[in-house]
């Protein structure tokens, strides 16, 4: 190994043509580090790797054939032991018959993909320099790549076997830090997968197809009324020596599940979700510098961590006592990884990886905060949580009255639905009461239009399945989240509601009068609740009025007229995302907002604008952004937890795609970037 130091990629000349765009644009006035240029970081200390030594291993299940039969009750039955250490491995009982290689160059026709130039570096995180996945690498057939990465390997170990796990490890944190590669190539967010279709193929006709995973009975996703790529449908990713994946969190705290097809062995890092404030503090206050962070408080680190770039040694963590575990991932099987818990790691050498999203009744709790949060930042949705928690309640009350069961018997169940009815209840309660107060204030309440589509909050984009509000102030639909007494419409105010308003709120009182429900509602009630959200929004309301919870607000039924149609003011599906549905808008003046993508599941870089309607201005009112309802101290609190379990990026069709597809005629006004990945 002599001459390894001598080696650089021959596919870095990727890396030299971006370097010369880079130094180009630097030129121009531009005050960036070199993407590609390695120097000393001192707040990364890697003069010694000893502390490697002390990343203990996740835990590894190796289920039968019989316990293997149905994923969703197998990962419920470990996830009490697994969800503490964040991830977990599983060995596969059943193998595939049919060979990823095989799918992807014959069942898919020779799919073609381009890779990502990945900067072989760390980063200081400071305004000068940060580090980015932006760069766009070659485009290869999956042989192609593969026998590119192979001789790159070869020409640096002088050898085709794999390494031990522990000796790739060191030589990977040695290269970052001190080594004299520039760049790796990354095949990440290719849409397709490599499971088999073949009948004969035992893995692929399973459950555990990834491609089956989110339409699995127990799948809350399968409440999605359209596919979201990354998220329902599965992504390829094919890397080589050091392809490495951020740190990030699931989209809204979801699961995800990752296949390792074939090829070098991959390591995964992972902290359990109790440890995700933890380990955003020492993020927040260790790795990146003050000036980079887009505002305070807790939500300052995870803000940038969406991004999906952020590398750093785990020794980090490890001296500020976050708790960090390894999991070594090798042909033939899963990484799982449980919500709210962060994860990052790097790959062996030449690999294939699948990967795709789920959720079960245990994540609406942490669904809940995740909504939340992302409302705190503004950030579009990549999933309806409000509609999969009011359709998902829904359906598991209906099965149980279906069965004439007047009690639950498994505890397992009776924990599973106490963790989706009382985010329900605390919802029906909350909105109620915000209702009756709005009522009070002159507002009139319809019913909503019978469109099939999601409504966002004009201000935090929350979805708004059960209600909204509608004036003539605002061209868009805003929450009820939201303080509005400066509005100056009065009367004119409309809250539109869904038309099954009634069997919802019925619902909800049959799930109170449950044991331990308004324990649980309770709990959530003293970080957030209806009251507190709006502590000066009932002061103009006559206090003679005594409220009660589900009392009767009237619901006007007659055709509502007014100055906007509630019709026309949003064209945006969150489940339908992608071009025929996609044209976003709103009512004031431009807003962009950018993310990237890392393995199990993808995400774009778009901007998103906002324009004022055909007939010209709009009296646009400014309502207050900062609302105590997303106070950064009540959201720490929600946030900070107990619980095991796992930013937010809008998934979309990625820009690696395969060939054979037909390009899609994109219509929006949805301007596409590049983004990198991640596993």
């Amino acid at each position: 190994m002599a001459g390894k130091d001598r080696v650089t990629l021959k596919s870095m000349s990727c890396g030299a043509r971006l370097r010369r765009s880079c130094d180009a644009s630097l030129g121009e006035g531009g005050s960036m580090r070199d993407p590609f240029l390695k120097h000393r970081v001192k707040k990364f200390d890697l003069s010694s790797l000893d502390w490697i030594d002390e990343i203990p291993d996740c835990p590894v299940f190796s289920p039968s054939t019989q316990e293997f039969e149905d994923p969703v009750v197998y990962l419920r039955k470990i996830a009490p032991v697994a969800a503490k250490y964040g991830i977990c491995k599983i060995v596969s009982p059943v193998s595939a018959s049919v060979p990823a290689g095989s799918v992807l160059m014959k069942e898919l026709g020779g799919i073609k993909f381009t890779t990502r130039v990945q900067p072989l570096r760390l980063a200081e995180w400071s305004k000068d320099d940060k580090f980015a996945f932006f760069m766009s690498g070659r485009k290869y057939t999956f042989r192609e790549f593969e026998k590119m990465a192979n001789k790159e390997f070869v020409r640096r170990y002088s050898s085709a076997a794999c390494l031990p796990s522990r000796y790739m490890e060191e030589e990977f944190w040695h290269e970052i830090a001190f080594g004299k590669m520039e760049s790796v190539e990354y095949a990440c967010d290719i849409d397709g997968s490599a499971f088999s279709s073949s009948p004969n193929d035992q893995l692929g006709r399973s459950k555990w197809n990834l491609k089956r995973f989110s339409q699995l009975p127990n799948s809350t996703l399968r409440l999605l009324r359209a596919a979201v790529p990354g998220i329902t449908d599965p992504m390829l990713y094919i890397g080589m020596l050091f392809s490495m994946f951020a740190w990030h969190v699931e989209d809204h705290y979801l699961y995800s599940i990752n296949y390792h097809h074939c090829g070098a062995s991959k390591t995964w890092y992972g902290i359990p979700g109790g440890a995700a404030s933890d380990f955003e503090k020492v993020v927040r206050e260790h790795v990146y510098d003050h000036e980079i962070l887009s505002c305070e408080g807790e939500n300052a680190a995870f803000d940038v961590l969406l991004g999906k770039t952020t590398i750093f040694p785990p020794n980090i963590l490890l001296h500020h006592q976050v708790p960090v575990y390894r999991a070594v991932q090798k042909p033939g099987e899963f990484v799982v990884t449980f919500p709210r818990a962060y994860h990052s790691g790097f790959s062996h050498g030449f690999n294939c990886g699948e990967a795709v999203n789920f959720a079960t009744g245990e994540w609406f709790p942490l669904g809940a905060v995740a909504s939340q949060r992302y409302a705190l930042l503004k950030r579009i949705p990549v999933l309806p949580y409000e509609e999969l928690l009011c359709k998902e309640t829904t359906l598991v009350a209906n099965e149980f009255t279906m069965s004439d069961r007047e009690d639950i018997t498994l505890t397992g169940d009776t924990r599973i639905q106490s963790c989706m009815k009382a985010p329900f209840v605390q919802l029906m309660r909350f909105q109620h009461r915000v209702r009756w107060s709005l009522m009070k204030m002159g507002a009139r309440t319809h019913y909503k239009a019978d469109i099939d589509t999601t409504v966002l909050c004009g201000i935090c984009k929350r979805d708004c399945y059960v209600a909204h509000i509608m004036c003539n102030c605002r061209a868009d639909a805003i929450c009820l989240c939201h303080d509005i007494r400066k509005c100056p419409c009065s009367c004119d105010r409309v809250v539109f509601v869904r038309k099954d308003i009634f069997e919802l709120e019925a619902l909800s009182k049959k799930f109170e009068e449950e044991i331990g429900i308004l324990d649980e509602v309770g709990k959530w009630m003293s970080q957030s609740d209806g009251s507190s959200t709006h502590p000066c929004l009932f002061d103009g309301i006559n206090h003679n009025s005594k409220y009660f919870p589900y009392c009767k607000i009237q619901i006007d039924a007659s055709p509502e007229i007014h100055t906007f149609s509630e019709i026309d003011i949003l064209g945006y599906d969150l489940n339908k995302p992608y071009p025929t549905a996609s044209t976003i808008t709103f009512a004031h003046g431009p807003h962009d907002y950018t993310t990237q993508s890392d393995e199990c599941t993808s995400s774009n870089r778009r901007t998103f604008s906002r324009s004022c309607p055909e007939n010209g201005t709009t009296n646009s009112y400014p309502l207050s952004t900062t609302d105590e309802a997303f106070s950064s101290d009540k959201l720490a609190a929600q946030d900070s937890d107990d619980s095991d379990y796992e930013v937010f990026r809008v998934k979309r069709r990625s820009t690696i795609v395969l060939e054979k597809r037909c390009s899609e005629d994109v219509t929006t006004n949805l301007t596409e970037n590049q983004t990198q990945s991640k596993d």
